[in-house]
């Protein structure tokens, strides 16, 4: 069993190059629907803990439940923690992972205290905080 994977996108590889020692299968810009049909086969291995970024590319056409359901039924991981895309850009994508999380059991993040000026990606420390934090799960 590996130890952690990031997956998703460009906050999964923010968080990813914080924390060197784990797996990392994430793009910048990716929608959970490209993100399922280019990596989706990548995650056949137990994991003890996978953080998954996903939905805040999203818009309403990408089917955004859809894909993050299947993506999580792919998942093998003793423990899953979703990091929630912006409550204020993207609330409804936000209410999809916090349903999916819900149907697993799965750990949600919510990293709006470490939100920089753009309102969806972490500052450079806040990616470190959060990369912390994640060691503890």
């Amino acid at each position: 069993m590996l130890e952690c994977l990031m997956m998703g996108d460009s906050i999964a590889v923010g968080i990813g190059q914080n924390r060197p020692e784990c797996v990392t299968i994430a793009k910048v810009g990716i929608t959970s629907d490209k993100w399922y049909k280019q990596y989706s086969h990548r995650i056949d291995q137990p994991f003890k803990i996978v953080v998954i970024s996903l939905g805040t590319n999203d818009w309403k056409t990408t089917y955004t439940a859809e894909y993050l359901y299947d993506i999580r039924k792919k998942v093998k991981a003793n423990a899953v923690v979703w990091i929630l895309p912006s409550l204020t850009l993207k609330p409804t994508q936000r209410a999809i992972v916090r349903e999916i999380a819900s149907e697993f059991k799965d750990k949600t993040m919510d990293i709006s205290q470490f939100i920089g000026p753009d309102g969806i990606h972490p500052t450079g420390r806040g990616y470190q905080t959060i990369a912390r934090s994640l060691k503890n799960e």
